[in-house]
């Protein structure tokens, strides 16, 4: 059994922050971690944790974080560096970081059919996925300035 999570972190951007994640990683024993808007040179180092970037831009794209004591194989970076894979036990773990937003419609459609089946093409049947910019429906619910209200 392994202990997986998956944030955006928002570029993450003071050296405070990094600390805050390493705190994070070590209270909750994280094994794995799939990080979405990773800034370009946000994140070098995390003790006793390796990390794998998926960036050569100063954009904000995906990472995968791992324990030291963690063998992981097959790694796949997509050129666009919204998506990282790698195969851990068997299981293939999918972080992706999809176009954001109402207004990126379009764009998000072509990653989802164009790019995340490149992906997905070698996996095993047994995958974990993380992405916090999935749309399950087209409502203007999906951008992130709107608040959703309940009534209980």
């Amino acid at each position: 059994m392994f202990k997986i999570a998956t944030l955006n972190i928002n570029g993450l951007a003071s050296r405070t922050k990094v600390e805050m994640l390493e705190e994070f990683l070590f209270q909750r024993e994280i094994d794995i971690l799939f990080l979405q808007e990773v800034a370009h040179s946000t994140i070098d180092k995390l003790r006793s944790y390796k990390i794998y970037k998926n960036m050569e831009t100063a954009g904000r794209r995906t990472a995968m974080v791992t324990r030291n004591e963690i063998t992981i194989t097959n790694i796949t970076m997509l050129p666009s560096e919204r998506g990282i894979t790698e195969e851990y036990r068997g299981i293939c773990l999918i972080n992706i970081y999809a176009p954001p937003g109402i207004a990126k419609r379009q764009e998000r459609e072509l990653f989802y059919n164009n790019e995340l089946p490149y992906l997905l093409r070698t996996s095993p049947s047994n995958m974990i996925v993380g992405d916090f910019n999935c749309v399950l429906r087209q409502t203007a619910l999906d951008t992130p300035n709107i608040v959703r209200r309940s009534t209980y």
